[in-house]
């Protein structure tokens, strides 16, 4: 019983960590305007996903952002 328990719980906690390492990825962000790339900054988790989906807000022009692995 105590081995199933433990084992369990290895299993467990791999899942969770697995599950994680999605969030915690990191991406150097830029936008382009006027042909120039304007640097964001490193974005990770949900902050990385939110920005890719709806781009970046400058004074009312929305622009694409571009995220790359540094």
């Amino acid at each position: 019983m105590k081995k199933s328990v433990i084992m369990l719980s290895f299993i467990a906690l791999g899942a969770v960590t697995l599950s994680a390492c999605g969030k915690s990825k990191c991406h150097e962000c830029h936008y382009e305007k006027d042909g120039q790339e304007i640097e964001l900054g490193e974005k990770c988790g949900d902050d990385l996903e939110a920005i890719e989906a709806s781009g970046y807000n400058d004074n009312g022009t929305v622009y694409e952002v571009h995220c790359h692995e540094h």
